[in-house]
């Protein structure tokens, strides 16, 4: 495999860029990051429950319910049950976590601007649709292989 989109596709670089610069931010606040992860995923908008958080970010519930249980002793997240399904809360933010997501969006856009250095708008927009795609094969693949589909190739469509 070509060793720099390996390093992309596993994002280990990229995650100790972030992890350097959002380590004021944690410990400013006092927050981890999944908690983060969590205040960045609500204030994007659309998904507001614990569940949708799972589904995207990949955390465990568990973790995901610490991390909502501490931001909502912080003061930063709100829940409020849904009115078809008492089980599902919908989460939201408070006024408090209003500073504390301005530096992260901050944060956010400061990494993008150093990561995209010299890479011009249009290959952006090339790159942004091969990552699309290639995170649907994942996701894709990751669903056959939990029906219990195995996840190797089977020769059927005469590639293997």
């Amino acid at each position: 495999m070509d060793t720099e989109f390996e390093t992309l596709l596993y994002g280990q670089h990229f995650k100790k860029l972030y992890e350097k610069m959002s380590n004021l931010i944690t410990a400013k606040y006092g927050l981890h990051k999944i908690e983060i992860e969590i205040l960045l995923f609500l204030e994007e908008g659309g998904k507001d429950t614990a569940r949708d958080i799972a589904e995207v970010k990949y955390f465990s519930k568990a973790n995901i319910s610490r991390a909502i249980e501490h931001l909502t002793e912080c003061g930063y997240l709100t829940g409020r049950p849904d009115a078809q399904d008492r089980r599902c809360v919908h989460l939201c933010l408070t006024g408090e976590a209003e500073p504390v997501c301005k530096e992260l969006l901050a944060l956010r856009r400061e990494l993008m601007e150093t990561i995209y250095q010299g890479i011009t708008e249009e290959e952006r927009l090339v790159m942004r649709q091969v990552a699309r795609k290639i995170a649907r094969n994942i996701t894709a693949e990751l669903a056959k292989a939990g029906k219990g589909e195995s996840a190797e190739p089977t020769g059927q469509d005469g590639n293997g």
